[in-house]
């Protein structure tokens, strides 16, 4: 007796054209494989200028790893925590007026969260540039990608231990490198405490300055 089993949607090498993730440049996405909406595997990210089959820039990674969105594309320019996170992001990292990049490396960050290759785009070279000091900032202990804030010029990182200790880190952007300015934790792993201890730490003219206070813990 012969059993037929319900085929699974399984791809491979599949390509993605992404033309609204940046404001100068189209995208190709070529990755090893997609399963059930995940897609991972090595990967091709090309970037073309706008409207044109002119090729800017091709990076490959030796690993990816993203989640399709609603209309089966690789989601850009999303950094929701802990909800679906982007394929590719552009944005101005270094607040110097030009797009930069950050391309998903697979899941290396905090609890499995998505990781990313930072590349900052270089005036001189007139291409992005890797940044060992801005990649560091999307890897492991963090969950995800970085925010930007760009009214404030800062980027935000968001990481955790357990359910009940959150760390949120500020930085600016001092000669083309982050600097951290804030440190924030959350801590609720006192069970028999109503209150949860929040303290920060703030450079002012070069020096930390510590402040502790307690908020009433928040019911689930």
């Amino acid at each position: 007796m012969v059993l037929l089993l319900a085929a699974l949607p399984v791809m491979a090498q599949e390509r993605f054209d992404l033309k609204n993730a940046s404001r100068q440049f189209d995208v190709r996405i070529e990755v090893a494989s997609c399963e059930n909406k995940i897609c991972e595997g090595m990967a091709t990210y090309t970037l073309f200028i706008k409207g044109t089959a002119k090729r800017f820039q091709i990076f490959k990674l030796a690993n990816t790893s993203f989640l399709l969105d609603e209309s089966n594309k690789p989601p850009a320019n999303r950094t929701l925590l802990y909800d679906q996170q982007s394929a590719i992001n552009f944005g101005d990292f270094n607040f110097d007026g030009t797009e930069d990049l950050a391309l998903c490396d697979g899941t290396k960050g905090g609890y499995g969260m998505p990781s990313y290759q930072i590349y900052l785009f270089s005036r001189q070279s007139k291409k992005f540039v890797n940044s060992t000091a801005f990649t560091r900032l999307a890897q492991q202990g963090y969950l995800g990608m970085f925010e930007v804030d760009e009214k404030r010029k800062v980027l935000q990182t968001f990481s955790k231990s357990g359910c009940c200790f959150h760390v949120t880190e500020e930085y600016t952007v001092v000669e083309n490198r982050p600097k951290k300015v804030l440190e924030r934790t959350e801590d609720a792993t006192n069970f028999e405490s109503q209150k949860v201890k929040i303290t920060t730490l703030r450079l002012v003219k070069g020096r930390w300055r510590k402040t502790v206070r307690f908020e009433t813990r928040r019911e689930n």
